[in-house]
């Protein structure tokens, strides 16, 4: 069951509605088909749900390490003294073996679970299930707080538990958004007014709303904790830290059970001190899960909100990875057009400065080497056959040219 909490920071709907109400009321769930399902955004996603899910297992596992540093040496400290008392008792008394010991023992254990106190005379305590006390265990069950001090132990008991909490449950829920509206509306109209000071001071919307909704949680704490705290302070006998535990513990629907209203057996209570406890217990859930709906929302806001700036970062970071790349290919296009610019006008100075060689060296050839070397350069399309004159291959010359001539006009060729 999920109750809307008072949206007292949303700037949106501050603007709407200059004095909102606070509503704790049910919302319908809507189903949708599989492609409306992917485009509603009130669907949580399994990447989402997967962190949420190691946030809690790591919030699980900090809590089991800190319980455990705490409370394991009391625990360990208390068997070394129950094995000590033991072991002291029957010293004292030799007429009591260990094993009749150990019998008392878990006779005394199975009426402590049952529900019933073995210390001091029983026939002077008040019934686990008179008429009050029956009344709070009912209350216990519909508000799934469960206290487990007292339980059926009878076959018929426990199969009506079953059913009376089947049926139960849901009514409860249906009466605590009931409370809850009312208590929304009680609410709402002392925050619009406490809204309105503000606003003639001139002050952010932001932080109206944000000063509205610590004064909704710290009155709700003074009415459903401090007070009702100070009030089991007296009645019960208890200390200040035990009363407050046990009131938050009571309206978080957590009941532990090691602290309960008006189950002291050395104290008589009023008749109507339990039915007034549960009645507590009924405005005080309704608060208390306004709080935490509220928690979970801001939660989810900041969660969303985180979102879309890790998306942001992400477009930016897109764009300017695309952008880098292309002044990467912008300048990759311009160093290949002037590298090949640059040896395009290497090689016609290469060719300029080739001929300009050749034909001052065709100048200083006698007639005979000139017209060697004319024929060498125009029989290139029909070259005759290669011959070899030692190391040097004769271009279908005879080896009495194979001297100095040849090697200069080989070296004009190659120029060329």
């Amino acid at each position: 069951m999920r109750m809307a909490a008072p949206d007292l920071l949303d700037p949106k709907s501050a603007t709407q509605n200059a004095k909102p109400r606070l509503s704790f009321s049910a919302k319908p769930t809507v189903l949708t088909s599989g492609a409306d399902s992917d485009l509603n955004p009130s669907v949580m996603k399994w990447k989402t749900a997967s962190v949420y899910f190691l946030v809690v297992v790591l919030y699980l596992i900090i809590g089991a390490t800190v319980f455990r540093a705490l409370e394991q040496p009391t625990e360990s400290s208390q068997k070394t003294a129950i094995i000590m008392q033991k072991l002291e008792f029957l010293e004292k008394n030799i007429c009591v073996n260990s094993h009749e010991l150990e019998l008392l023992i878990q006779h005394v254990m199975e009426a402590v679970n049952a529900g019933v106190n073995p210390a001091g005379n029983s026939t002077n305590q008040s019934s686990h299930w008179d008429l009050g006390s029956s009344f709070f265990f009912a209350g216990t069950i519909i508000t799934t707080i469960g206290f487990g001090k007292i339980s059926p132990n009878t076959v018929g008991g426990k199969i009506f538990c079953i059913i009376y909490a089947l049926l139960g449950i849901p009514l409860f829920g249906f009466l605590l958004a009931g409370v809850g509206d009312q208590l929304g509306t009680i609410f709402g109209k002392g925050t619009a007014k406490v809204e309105d000071i503000f606003l003639k001071w001139k002050i952010s919307q932001t932080k109206i709303r944000v000063i509205s909704t610590c004064l909704f949680i710290l009155f709700g704490c003074v009415l459903f904790v401090v007070i009702p705290a100070m009030i089991f302070k007296y009645i019960e006998g208890w200390t200040a830290m035990e009363s407050i535990y046990f009131a938050v513990i009571t309206l978080t629907t957590i009941g532990f059970g090691d602290y309960v209203a008006g189950e002291s057996p050395d104290k008589e209570y009023l008749d109507w001190y339990k039915p007034a406890v549960w009645f507590w217990i009924l405005v005080g859930l309704a608060y208390f899960a306004a709080v935490l709906s509220m928690i979970g929302d801001w939660l989810h806001v900041i969660s969303k909100k985180t979102q879309e700036e890790v998306g942001e970062m992400r477009a930016h970071a897109a764009e300017w990875t695309a952008t880098v790349t292309a002044d990467l290919k912008e300048t990759r296009r311009r160093l290949s057009v002037e590298i090949y610019d640059k040896f395009q006008r290497a090689a016609s100075i290469k060719r300029k400065l080739s001929s300009e060689l050749g034909g001052q060296q065709m100048q200083e050839l006698t007639p005979s080497k000139r017209s060697l070397s004319v024929n060498l350069t125009d029989g290139m399309d029909t070259l005759p056959t290669l011959s070899k004159n030692g190391g040097l291959y004769l271009n279908g010359l005879s080896s009495q040219f194979s001297n100095e001539d040849i090697s200069v006009i080989e070296d004009i060729h190659q120029q060329a």
